[in-house]
């Protein structure tokens, strides 16, 4: 949804003019980047159990780090296709941790039922088919970049979540068995569990029909 826009451009020229040089002054390469993203999610894993505030602040920063790593090899000409699918592993694996993270952080407060494991389950499973058709149509030479739940809209959504959530809870003063009690994080969870496979869909509609073509 983002991809080609001007919020898009500007974020990059951000990165480029404020934070790029921090990477470069202490000599770090793309691949340190992507492992400190790696190991920041575990973190927010961690956190998003215990706290959607944390949870959601450090999915953010998760965020940042995930585009800084490609960012940093393009500036620097260090961007190989062994770095790249590094970074697509490595992705896959941050979004399974945190959203492990969210999971956990309902069964500690009483969402033992079949509601939440399912939601994550179809999350997980849209996010991964919405990853996995753009890779198989660009290895077929098909151009797939449409759909508004690409890795970075998910990222934003969960995190903004996670530190609204808290909020909301807090103004509110919810009691921890009211049914309103973090209405906004489940809330931005049905958005996802709907929106990751319908995207998914989509693009696989769009690539069916450009092969056929």
């Amino acid at each position: 949804m983002l991809k080609g826009s001007s919020l898009e451009t500007g974020y990059y020229d951000f990165l480029e003019r404020y934070l790029l040089p921090v990477l470069r002054f202490f000599n770090l390469r793309p691949n340190h980047v992507s492992f400190l993203g790696l190991i920041t999610s575990v973190l927010t894993g961690i956190l998003f159990a215990f706290s959607t505030l944390w949870g959601g602040l450090f999915t953010l920063l998760t965020g940042l780090l995930d585009t800084l790593d490609g960012s940093l090899a393009r500036n620097t000409g260090q961007s190989k296709k062994s770095g790249a699918f590094l970074d697509s592993v490595l992705d896959r694996y941050s979004e399974l941790i945190i959203y492990l993270g969210i999971w956990f952080y309902f069964y500690r407060n009483g969402g033992t039922g079949p509601f939440f494991s399912i939601t994550i389950l179809l999350i997980l499973f849209g996010s991964l088919m919405v990853s996995y058709t753009r890779a198989r149509a660009e290895g077929l030479g098909v151009k797939c970049l449409v759909g508004f739940f690409q890795r970075g809209e998910r990222i934003v959504l969960i995190g903004l979540a996670g530190v609204l959530n808290s909020v909301f809870n807090g103004l509110l003063a919810i009691p921890a068995a009211h049914w309103a009690r973090d209405i906004v994080l489940v809330t931005a969870l049905l958005v996802l569990a709907l929106g990751t496979n319908l995207t998914a869909l989509w693009r696989f509609f769009h690539v069916l029909k450009a092969l056929r073509q």
